[in-house]
């Protein structure tokens, strides 16, 4: 699947890559926020020492600043997806190429976000980078 990077997310990438020394997989920009997916196992240099990249990017960029990890693996992709808060279960349907995620009842509205918006921006880096028809929180 060819994922669509527009001018302005490239231009992040490029700010966020120089900075952080960290392969920037993706970046998806919507309402006040940008999110960077980052390649496996680089995550900690791109956050960097007390958050202090993040801090960087986000004085910067006047925006709030997201980290994910990227994994080949769907489901700890999804999981990655979903840090910080509390993932209890993964249920990935292959076929329909759909996925469950049962958060912890605590964290299930900061997950959603305040009409939708955290969700809706991870479904959609779901989609661009698992092909992921359908991301739905329990």
């Amino acid at each position: 699947m060819k994922i669509k990077i527009s001018q302005q997310e490239m231009h992040y990438m490029a700010i966020a890559e120089g900075l952080t020394r960290a392969p920037i997989i993706d970046c998806i920009e919507r309402d006040n926020r940008i999110t960077f997916i980052v390649a496996k196992g680089k995550l900690g240099k791109a956050v960097g020492k007390e958050a202090s990249n993040i801090k960087k990017l986000e004085k910067f960029f006047k925006k709030e600043v997201r980290f994910v990890e990227y994994d080949e693996d769907k489901k700890q992709f999804v999981i990655n997806l979903f840090k910080p808060f509390k993932v209890d279960r993964v249920v990935v349907d292959e076929e329909k190429n759909k996925v469950s995620v049962v958060v912890n009842e605590r964290d299930k509205g900061k997950a959603i976000g305040k009409d939708g918006r955290n969700i809706k921006i991870l479904r959609e880096i779901a989609k661009r980078q698992h092909g992921i028809n359908e991301l739905k929180v329990l």
